[in-house]
């Protein structure tokens, strides 16, 4: 028998999430069934959609369970198989959830070629949720082109900063929004941004219009509120806004605040385009050939923000929603 080390949600959040919200439980998983495999969780991908399945019935991602393990996507490696898909040591890519071992039908599991790249990568660079994300948003839905003003926020987080490499890539200049000096310096020295707006600092509209005197072209958007707010004045004419997220309205998504300058959008012949990233399941293979030439060749990099321990995933989470990180955040289980 396999003991699984597990985070479960204790309680809803009353706002903000709290370490107290969660609990580690230990559990013994059952033997395998035909078809099924048993894994070892290696590392988790700490997502700001986790944020949105804590709350009640209406959460954007769904609704987990009280008393359930976490929703994680994450990579783990094959410990036992009553599978003719895997065997033992294959590394594979799934939802794991916040646990030390699951068992998951083999089939439910992508394996992972390792002869690149590392498994977690898979999570990073060339994860659903980030580097996938970030090509959905910033190329398919944000039609970036050379020349372009770019503006991303939380371009310090995993999939902002990958954002702004593609912008680069494709010959944009490029404005990452984030919080603090370190944040900014990171930007700049280490994503390659050509400027960076502080959000800590105040007024970013003043800040924006600072960095893009002649007006943004495109904007990514991970946060909503205020931010999307300054964005939406400093657009020009024929801009992309891309809604990938919104981090700053998770806390209370029965009262989220909309865009009070929404008619920019008409004013300058706009157009504002939200997306899911499994919408373009069928470019996925398409989109990493591309990503992975871009490791390669150097011109793309996810930093990463490791924290060690299952039993340090509920803190990892709360780094996640307070800007804590620069780059991906993980937890090795």
């Amino acid at each position: 028998m396999t003991t699984a080390r597990k985070i479960v949600l204790a309680k809803r959040p009353d706002v903000r999430p709290v370490e107290s919200d969660f609990e580690l439980i230990e559990s013994e998983l059952p033997p395998l069934n035909d078809g099924e495999v048993l894994l070892e969780v290696e590392y988790l991908s700490i997502d700001a959609f986790i944020r949105t399945t804590l709350d009640g019935p209406d959460g954007v991602h769904g609704t987990m369970k009280v008393a359930s393990a976490v929703p994680a996507l994450g990579v783990g490696r094959v410990v036992e198989s009553r599978s003719d898909d895997l065997i033992q040591g294959d590394a594979v890519f799934g939802p794991m959830g916040a646990q030390s071992h699951v068992i998951w039908p083999a089939q439910q599991l992508r394996k992972l070629d390792e002869s690149s790249f590392p498994a977690k990568t898979y999570l990073g660079a060339l994860g659903l949720t980030t580097g996938l994300t970030a090509y959905a948003g910033m190329i398919a839905c944000g039609d970036v082109q050379a020349g372009d003003t770019v503006v991303v926020s939380a371009a310090g987080g995993a999939v902002g900063s990958v954002a702004c490499q593609l912008a680069k890539i494709a010959g944009a200049t490029v404005i990452g929004i984030a919080g603090g000096p370190d944040k900014c310096a990171f930007l700049k020295d280490i994503i390659g941004c050509d400027a960076a707006v502080d959000y800590k600092a105040g007024n970013v509209n003043e800040q924006l219009r600072a960095a893009a005197p002649d007006g943004i072209n495109v904007f990514f958007d991970n946060v909503g509120g205020d931010v999307l707010d300054a964005a939406l004045d400093n657009i020009t004419q024929g801009a992309r806004v891309v809604i990938c997220g919104a981090i700053s309205q998770y806390d209370d998504l029965e009262n989220v605040t909309g865009p009070k300058l929404y008619l920019r959008i008409a004013e300058r012949n706009a157009t504002m385009h939200g997306f899911t990233v499994d919408r373009f399941t069928d470019q996925f293979p398409q989109w990493e050939q591309a990503l992975s030439g871009w490791i390669t060749d150097g011109r793309l990099s996810m930093p990463e923000h490791i924290i060690e321990g299952i039993e340090n995933f509920p803190a990892a989470l709360i780094t996640l929603l307070s800007g804590g990180h620069m780059g991906k955040l993980l937890v090795k289980a």
